[in-house]
């Protein structure tokens, strides 16, 4: 075949796209041109070659050059390592699942590198020292939250009527942000300064608080007005926690009461911030009065663990009758008196000491842990005991050696695959953290091994709370909505975003993921959708009938006539595949090839120059990238890329659906439009590399529909990389398709697909 249709093009006199197939040698250890083969193997298989204007080979000539390439290179290259370290998210997991603390760890760690799109591979998990010495230093931290050093005062209610604190009067009298009183309440209008201050509900000592926000709308106009809730410190750079976004309701007699849990530092506030929208009624206008929030009152009650020693110490030491929080060195505190920091002491420090590392090592390793292993810790704390250092002084360094060994660390590191590294293995796929006693003691009666068995707990481990610690990450990383707030738009090009709408995004997608995952609906449901989930604000920003509230999510069917369905006309993927002010059909087709049909595009060549949209108007997109592709170097992979990128360009940098594109410069004036003017109508129509054309985004739509195997792969790969840490690549393609051929009659559903990963032979060996 290759002499027959390819070497005309890609022989001794021409190498397009520079690849020559008549002397091209399969992979070895010393050759690493398996991602040349797979170049080769997808062109084929996509129709992209030979061009269509030569003779094409028959359907079962493909098939089999398809199958003898994949076959020579899967024997060709040896199976990829899943071996790695945990990334710094399952780091924190794992330690808060292990001593019972809540102590934030991953900003303590440096970032993690990405392997095919995911932190969860050998070659972007690389060890250094430096990486150790911060592991040390976060173990340490990790210690020390394990241990309550002071008595808890009981717990009491801190209230706060906001209209009785001197520093929310003088904003009042001052008119400071423009907010006013009414009824005995605060209220705010922006997010801006000046914050609510509640000050005497501050808490006095760290803890968990149950805590009260009464909030009701001012003036709402017909709009539902929100807050978002944050706790942290009043003041400085910290991260504050963000709790949720709640409507306001009732009046100023009766508000509505939000209630939530939180843990506290002694000192932290509840930051208050009013989500207004629309939110551009200003003191200005007088056709309405200004919408804002009324902040009646707050409370803290609390701190309602009360346990002395914690539960985390208890967990760590144990219970025994020879361990006891013993008093030391006094401590100032301004609501306290005589005050004393307590330290875990025991009477028979040495045999405590070794009991502690012994119960520990095995929860630590997430196995069994022979003699030999545990003797090496085991001996460094004893040393430290004998040399002076107090018990908890050598407790310390028995836990924070065992939290920076390899078999703490390290994944998937055994020789043979037993059933505790199956237990690591789907915990780590699809909670991010160690396994839980289930999964243990089902793993020490040699259960995991029964296919039975692994299937009934990915059906308990997807219906478990924790699994939205898989949503969360495998969204955040696959759809790349951990980069959501990369950057800002542009205010002038799109003045109606705002935070509430960033939140909306955000909940839109991971709820549909969620329930895709949760009733097992086909991958297919990524390209396109009848139904979405979606709040009153995102409902607003599609055009789509109204929802009530911002708060909650509720899942929509779309009217038949919405361009709306599937996460390509989602509002936080077309916001990441943008820069803020312009939108790429290079951007964007690269990561709909590379994401929906597992074909990443290759890095540009050098010295070609980026193309820039040109914001000012005078030129299209469409137009600069016509002249790129007349560069030869640039003409093939650009006859991939465009299609999807044109397609989606129907959608702006916030995912509003438009028919021309805003421009600050040149362009007709809109009508009540101040900021941004009317630029080049929008041209979405494009073929596919394999000659079938579309007239927009919704024809678009349905080739990707056609092209159902190749989606399925591509979301079967993506599995298999998150799952096991391995490179998946074309000498993979056989477990892949397996996968895709178990799930076939289930119309390849998300959730068979994740019994089917956890099923492969890829998933199951070293």
């Amino acid at each position: 075949m290759f002499r027959t249709h390819c070497i005309e093009c890609h022989g001794a006199d021409t190498q397009e796209a520079g690849i020559r197939l008549d002397n091209l040698a399969f992979p070895s250890p010393q050759l690493d041109n398996a991602h040349v083969w797979s170049r080769v193997v997808n062109a084929i298989e996509r129709g992209e070659m030979p061009p269509d204007y030569q003779d094409q080979p028959s359907a079962e000539e493909k098939k089999q050059i398809i199958g003898q390439i994949v076959q020579t290179v899967s024997s060709s290259v040896q199976r990829p390592i899943s071996l790695r370290r945990m990334n710094r998210q399952e780091y924190e997991n794992t330690i808060h699942d292990l001593l019972g603390i809540d102590e934030p760890l991953v900003d303590l760690l440096p970032e993690d590198g990405s392997v095919q799109g995911f932190d969860k591979g050998a070659d972007g998990l690389s060890f250094s020292s430096v990486l150790m010495e911060e592991y040390l230093k976060a173990a340490n931290v990790a210690f020390d939250s394990a241990i309550r050093r002071i008595k808890p005062l009981p717990p009491e209610t801190r209230r706060a009527e906001l209209m009785q604190i001197k520093e929310n009067i003088d904003s009042v009298d001052k008119k400071k942000g423009g907010v006013i009183e009414v009824d005995g309440s605060l209220v705010k209008f922006t997010p801006g300064w000046p914050p609510a201050r509640i000050d005497s509900a501050h808490p006095i000592e760290d803890g968990i608080y149950r805590c009260r926000v009464a909030i009701w709308p001012h003036e709402p106009n017909a709009r539902t007005i929100s807050v978002a809730l944050y706790v942290g410190a009043l003041f400085g750079p910290d991260t504050q926690d963000f709790v949720g976004v709640f409507d306001a309701a009732g009046t100023p007699e009766k508000p509505r009461v939000v209630e939530f849990t939180r843990r506290m530092k002694a000192g932290d506030t509840i930051h208050i911030v009013p989500r207004i929208w629309p939110e551009h009624v200003i003191w200005r206008d007088k056709h309405e009065q200004r919408p804002g929030v009324g902040i009646a009152w707050v409370e803290t009650y609390g701190p309602i663990d009360q346990d002395f020693p914690s539960e985390s110490t208890v967990r760590l030491f144990g219970d025994a009758e020879s361990i006891f929080m013993k008093e030391e060195w006094p401590v100032w505190m301004r609501h306290r008196k005589n005050v004393k920091n307590h330290v875990v002491e025991s009477t028979q420090p040495k045999e405590d000491l070794e009991r502690v590392l012994r119960e520990f090592i095995p929860r630590a390793f997430r196995r069994p842990a022979s003699e030999a292993e545990m003797q090496p810790f085991i001996d460094l704390a004893v040393n430290r005991l004998e040399s002076g250092r107090t018990f908890e002084q050598a407790v310390r360094t028995g836990i924070t050696a065992i939290l920076c060994a390899p078999q703490f660390l390290l994944i998937n590191r055994e020789p043979a695959v037993d059933d505790y590294a199956i237990a690591s293995r789907m915990s780590y796929f699809l909670w991010s953290t160690m396994p839980d006693q289930v999964l243990l003691d089902l793993a020490a009666a040699g259960k995991l091994r029964d296919p039975a068995v692994r299937s009934a707990q990915v059906e308990r481990m997807i219906a478990d709370p924790k699994i939205e610690n898989f949503v969360n990450d495998f969204t955040g990383q696959w759809l790349d909505l951990r980069n959501i707030e990369f950057n800002t738009p542009d205010m002038k090009l799109y003045p109606e975003y705002d935070p509430l709408l960033l939140e909306a995004m955000l909940g839109e997608t991971r709820h549909f993921f969620e329930h895709v995952l949760r009733e097992d609906k086909s991958v297919m449901t990524f390209v396109d959708s009848d139904w979405t989930y979606l709040n009153q604000r995102l409902a607003d920003h599609y055009g789509l009938p109204p929802v009530e509230g911002h708060e909650s999510f509720q899942r929509v069917q779309l009217p038949a006539d919405s361009i709306r369905g599937g996460v390509l006309t989602q509002a936080s993927v077309l916001k990441v595949t943008a820069n803020g002010t312009t939108t790429s059909p290079v951007i964007r087709g690269v990561w709909v090839l590379d994401n929906l049909l597992g074909r990443p595009s290759p890095p540009p060549p050098p010295g070609v120059p980026a193309v820039e949209p040109d914001i000012r108007g005078a030129t299209t997109i469409r137009e600069q990238l016509d002249k790129h592709r007349s560069i030869a170097a640039c003409a093939s992979c650009h006859k991939r890329i465009d299609p999807p990128g044109f397609a989606l360009e129907e959608f702006d940098a916030i995912g509003g659906h438009r028919d021309f594109y805003r421009s600050i410069g040149e362009g007709e004036k809109i009508p009540g439009n101040k900021s941004f003017r009317k630029g080049p109508d929008v041209d979405s129509a494009s073929e596919m590399p394999d000659g079938r054309d579309f007239a927009g985004f919704i024809e678009f739509r349905q080739r990707l529909l056609e092209d159902e195997p190749l989606v399925a792969r591509a979301i079967a790969e993506k599995l298999l990389v998150y799952a096991t840490g391995r490179r998946i690549g074309l000498a993979q393609r056989e477990a892949v398709d397996q996968i895709v051929a178990t799930t076939d009659a289930n119309d390849h559903g998300l959730k068979s697909m994740i019994h089917a990963v956890v099923e492969s032979e890829l998933f199951l060996t070293p």
